[in-house]
């Protein structure tokens, strides 16, 4: 089993996997689509490969959620800080992946994102069942979208789902201040305190 890949277009290749029927003998070919660098398009072929012999191969459309995440926080992980990718991960397998990884990526829809969102805001918790907060969801719409925003680029779905999705609204935090007792209260306990820095 053999794979190259050819240059389409600057950054968008062609990979190509040559196979030969177990059955008839016959040899015939599959065609990948990938948008990235020359390197990442040959990693890519490499790990196809590596699938067909394997036999976990999966064809494009078949692909679920889950199995692309999988696939984009490999290709992220040498792009973005370690703490970055700790982070991605986490949401990808904690959150988004009990919500929607069973979907087949090229059927995943915007109702299905919203509905996964108002689900893990009545009781996206697990360790009680409670609801998320809106700001965590919104960290999640914020990954997802990233995540499926590189499928469009890899040519893998036509448009991002997320972009027909509004992600709820964190209620803005708010505003600690002193009264006028705290005040004179922080005034005086400041008094006689030595100035550590001039001009006092």
């Amino acid at each position: 089993m053999k794979g190259h890949i050819r240059e389409r277009s600057p950054g968008r290749w062609a990979i190509v996997i040559d196979l030969r029927d177990p059955v008839t003998g016959s040899r015939k070919r599959k065609w990948h689509s990938f948008a990235g660098t020359k390197r990442a398009a040959q990693v890519e072929a490499a790990r196809l490969i590596h699938e067909l012999k394997s036999g976990s191969y999966v064809e494009p459309a078949k692909e679920t959620l889950t199995a692309f995440l999988d696939r984009w926080l490999l290709d992220i992980k040498a792009r973005v800080s370690p703490r970055t990718y700790e982070r991605y991960a986490e949401i990808a397998r904690k959150n988004i992946v009990p919500m929607l990884g069973t979907i087949q990526l090229k059927k995943l829809k915007p109702t299905d994102i919203s509905t996964a969102y108002a689900g893990a805001l009545e009781t996206g918790r697990r360790k009680d069942g409670a609801g998320l907060s809106a700001r965590t969801v919104l960290h999640i719409h914020r990954v997802l979208k990233q995540a499926l925003g590189q499928a469009v680029q890899w040519e893998m779905i036509a448009r991002n789902p997320c972009n027909g999705v509004k992600p709820p609204k964190p209620a803005p935090k708010k505003m600690v201040t002193y009264d006028l007792d705290q005040t004179a209260e922080m005034i005086e306990a400041a008094r006689g305190t030595e100035c550590l820095s001039p001009p006092c």
